[in-house]
């Protein structure tokens, strides 16, 4: 049975929808992947932009929905990507998730937005934007030569960087390596992904690492839940960094979706969740909401 995009955009709209429905029709639309639905996402990005109390973290699902369309669909998305990035007063969650989009789909004219916040955004504190346009422009400049390298694995998602085909030192160690690149350390790590069973045990240090920013660090998180299984440590780790109200919001969001993926133990995972479904930070505690709803759905 065909599935109706207007439907779920009637759920993205509706004022009495939770955000796991809501985050559920996002999904549903992005999957759907055509040009009513991409068009129907845009029109729920305004919706949502404009309610009180908007939410970070649905916002920042449809964005990274958008970097993830059909290519043949950046006409209708390119610009409304340029405007969000552009937006002084959105969320950074938001603003670097549509960078890291625009990226994806079209990397010609995304080289003066890139160029003009990999260098200085003053209302980003934690460089998060910054960081993105710096991976993003690396990224255009680079994708004549390393697009192939693009979608490979993990349903075709399209990373940030292109993942080295080899790499001639332990991804961990190179990525710690202060000399390395962020573009690099960003290759190194889904070069680290699409070796899992050789180099992931390992992907904790990364975690545990004060050398590593914001966007990295829940980028760390993404790829765990990517890879989808984890030993002991990297769960214990990904606790520990939902817990510490220190890290970064980013990384704490990214960290509990990762653990209710990777998480074998049912009480403890529950426990965790149920705690910071209550969290006093908005895109924690609905990433938290998100991911009760994935146990309850999903068993």
């Amino acid at each position: 049975m065909e599935k109706s995009p207007q439907k779920f955009y009637e759920i993205i709209i509706n004022a009495t929808s939770t955000v796991d429905q809501i985050y559920t029709a996002i999904f549903e639309l992005r999957t759907i992947n055509n040009k009513e639905a991409i068009e129907l996402l845009k029109q729920g990005f305004y919706h949502l932009n404009k309610v009180e109390n908007k939410s970070c973290l649905l916002l920042h699902e449809i964005a990274y929905a958008l970097g993830q369309a059909d290519l043949s669909l950046e006409s209708i998305i390119t610009q409304f990507l340029i405007q969000i990035i552009s937006d002084d007063q959105q969320f950074d969650v938001v603003r670097h998730e549509a960078a890291e989009a625009l990226a994806n789909i079209n990397q010609k004219e995304a080289l003066d937005i890139f160029d003009k916040y990999s260098k200085k955004n003053v209302n980003d504190n934690l460089n998060i934007l910054q960081d993105t346009c710096i991976i993003g422009l690396e990224k255009a400049k680079t994708i004549h030569e390393l697009g192939h390298l693009y979608g490979q694995k993990y349903l075709g998602t399209r990373e940030p960087a292109a993942p080295f085909e080899k790499l001639d030192k332990d991804p961990v160690e190179y990525i710690l390596d202060d000399q390395t690149s962020l573009f690099n350390k960003y290759r190194a790590l889904y070069y680290l992904r699409n070796n899992a069973e050789i180099y992931f045990n390992n992907i904790d240090q990364l975690l545990i690492s004060n050398k590593l920013g914001a966007l990295f660090k829940h980028e760390i998180c993404f790829v765990i839940g990517q890879v989808g299984v984890a030993p002991k440590q990297i769960h214990e780790a990904l606790i520990n960094m939902i817990k510490d109200e220190n890290q970064p919001a980013i990384a704490r969001h990214e960290a509990i979706a990762a653990f209710q993926t990777v998480s074998s133990n049912k009480e403890i995972t529950l426990e965790i969740l149920n705690e910071y479904a209550k969290s006093i930070d908005q895109i924690v505690r609905e990433t938290a909401i998100v991911s009760l709803k994935m146990m309850e759905f999903y068993g």
